[in-house]
């Protein structure tokens, strides 16, 4: 069975930027296990600045900071498995995941969880959503439009609850789309504030407030959606070509669901104390730990995750 000192599951920008610490903190066998075929993680769809500064002292794109921070990794002797899917982990550091090589398992020293989340409908959603096609999350039609390089649609209505929503409507525009409505659902995690009102500035978007989408009309794809005004009731019918929603975003536990760490109940992520977990040499960072609060996040680099388990692995191997 092959041995690290650590293992880091998950290779988005949080798992990438704590094995980088860890491996300039000189910790050799390091184990990076990424489920997708590259690195990166959602910060692949994030094709505007506003990323790498704590890194970097500059803003730079998604795709530029993950290119930046996978060059620095080459510098190591550092063991990268893409498309390698971690089944479980267990309490005495074995982990077990498949790949094209097949289920293998492997033994670290240390483990850090950068695993981050996933969108996922939480019964907010008042109407059927495959009945129809043309329905994506947000966060798929953003992957479809920036990785897979076409569209799915040309006439959305799209239900923002983050920025993550606005962002995506002016990725329409760009591309070519109008908008047929931006319907803001704002919560406690988001107000459509000045900020977000400069983003859509001269995007010309039809910006539509306390309103709900009620129901969904079509024959095979979705070609009309009904809005109603909160408080009136309203009914206004709004024809489009794909309804893209905002649906729930919740950290990625099922590797770890074995394991017992204790969950902090606010962001629904593993509670953390200086990046370690409830069990001693297990460590979390990035989107896992924010969970819920992930979107509002503006830096979810693994530094300090990095720094941490580095410090714990040469302290454990002083006692021998």
């Amino acid at each position: 069975m092959e041995q690290y000192d650590l293992i880091v599951v998950g290779g988005g920008i949080s798992g990438m930027t704590a094995a980088l610490t860890a491996l300039d903190k000189g910790i050799d066998r390091v184990l990076i296990l990424e489920r997708e075929e590259v690195l990166g993680g959602v910060l692949n769809q994030c094709i505007h600045n506003g990323f790498g500064e704590s890194f970097l002292n500059v803003s730079v794109t998604g795709p530029e900071y993950i290119s930046l921070v996978e060059e620095k990794l080459k510098e190591h002797p550092v063991d990268i498995k893409l498309q390698a899917n971690v089944l479980e982990i267990e309490e005495n550091m074995l982990v077990r995941y498949v790949s094209p090589d097949g289920v293998i398992k492997v033994k670290g020293q240390t483990i850090i969880l950068a695993s981050g989340c996933r969108e996922r409908y939480t019964g907010n959603i008042a109407i059927p959503t495959n009945s129809f096609t043309g329905i994506y999350t947000v966060g798929n039609a953003h992957r479809t439009i920036v990785q897979e390089g076409y569209m799915p649609g040309k006439y959305p209505v799209i239900v923002a609850n983050s920025k993550w929503g606005i962002i995506l409507a002016r990725r329409f525009v760009i591309e070519g789309g109008k908008i047929q409505g931006l319907i803001i659902d704002e919560n406690e995690n988001f107000k459509f504030d000045e900020e977000m009102k400069e983003l859509l500035e001269g995007f010309n978007i039809s910006v539509i407030k306390n309103h709900k989408v009620i129901e969904a009309l079509g024959e095979e794809r979705i070609e009309e959606v009904k809005i109603m005004e909160n408080g009136t009731n309203t009914i206004t019918d709004v024809p489009c070509d794909c309804l893209i929603l905002s649906v729930g975003y919740f950290p990625e536990k099922d590797a770890i669901k074995n394991l017992g760490l204790e969950v902090n109940m606010y962001t629904k992520g593993p509670k953390v104390k200086e990046y370690e977990t409830s069990i001693e040499g297990i460590f979390a960072c990035g989107n896992l730990i924010y969970g819920v609060n992930a979107l509002k996040e503006k830096d979810i680099c693994g530094f300090k995750a990095g720094e941490k388990a580095a410090e714990y692995i040469k302290s454990k191997s002083k006692n021998f």
